[in-house]
């Protein structure tokens, strides 16, 4: 599933206090969302293509077959029982600026107008999280796949969250790479103003979760993620250097 005209890697977001969309209204593309709507353009395991729009389809489906807002359901099935008590996909209320909540910055380093987006594309944009929080995220996965259940997520589950399909190299929600003589699953975040990317290894205990509060912040995300790799000697035979 995709848009047209094509939806790129997400959603650009709403300025807060304005009008938002329902799911239904994104899907269809109208007013006041401000993409266009959603669409079969091709048959299933032809090519990958990140979509979107496809998430929001899945957001509404869980939201009609629970009966309850879609950041609810998620709330109570996976952040509540991993302990991830600093994430939510509700959208921050304005007054959090004066508390603990990372501003949105260009390009440059300046700040941005709004102190973010919101996205009413909940499951697609608009999770609020820190690296700790997704740290334990890291964690289930790898616990799951060790078996025979973690917190939240089962054996079979986790398989399946890094089996790709055989088209392209993601699974469910999760990229799957070698990287020197290790297979690691992953995920990227790219909202207005925010970069964010986590990375665990699926055999053994690795894993990091950077988050930076600027467009760009990839540069240095990558230096951080070369610098941990490399103390504490992933994949290697060496054992890491003491603290």
């Amino acid at each position: 599933m995709q848009r047209v005209p094509n939806d790129g890697f997400g959603f650009p977001g709403y300025a807060p206090n304005t009008p938002l969309p329902t799911p239904v209204q994104i899907i269809k593309g109208q007013a006041p969302s401000n993409v266009g709507k959603v669409v079969f353009t091709r048959a299933p395991f032809e090519a990958y293509k990140y979509s979107g729009g496809g998430y929001t389809i899945m957001q509404l489906a869980l939201s009609e077959l629970s009966g309850r807002p879609f950041a609810q359901v998620m709330q109570s099935t996976v952040l509540t029982p991993l302990g991830m008590a600093h994430s939510t996909f509700e959208p921050l209320p304005t007054a959090t600026v004066a508390t603990n909540a990372a501003l949105a910055h260009d390009e440059h380093g300046q700040r941005m107008g709004p102190p973010w987006h919101v996205y009413p594309e909940q499951a697609a944009a608009s999770l609020w999280s820190t690296p700790s929080d997704l740290a334990k995220l890291i964690i289930e996965i790898q616990t799951g796949l060790r078996g025979p259940t973690g917190k939240v997520i089962n054996q079979r589950t986790a398989r399946d969250m890094i089996s790709p399909p055989g088209i392209g190299r993601y699974a469910m929600g999760l990229a799957i790479d070698r990287h020197q003589d290790g297979w690691y699953f992953s995920h990227n975040g790219s909202n207005w103003g925010y970069r964010a990317w986590m990375s665990g290894h699926i055999r053994k205990g690795y894993g990091v979760v950077i988050m930076s509060n600027g467009d760009n912040g990839l540069a240095l995300m990558n230096q951080i993620a070369g610098r941990v790799e490399a103390a504490y000697r992933w994949d290697s035979l060496e054992e890491p250097m003491p603290n």
